[in-house]
């Protein structure tokens, strides 16, 4: 890796660390995964209903 390249990496993660460090990104993310695993529950519920 170029040293230009390595140092526009370095800065582009810096700016990823700032963002994932607020609180509308952490609640964003929190909620995207309740909402996958409520799906993922529900589904396995269902699979259950319909095996027993």
């Amino acid at each position: 890796m170029s040293r230009v390249a390595k140092e526009t990496a370095i800065e582009r993660l810096e700016e990823l660390k700032k963002e994932v460090n607020t609180a509308d990104y952490i609640e964003t993310a929190v909620e995207q995964i309740s909402w996958v695993l409520s799906g993922e529950i529900l589904e396995m519920q269902e699979k259950n209903e319909r095996q027993g």
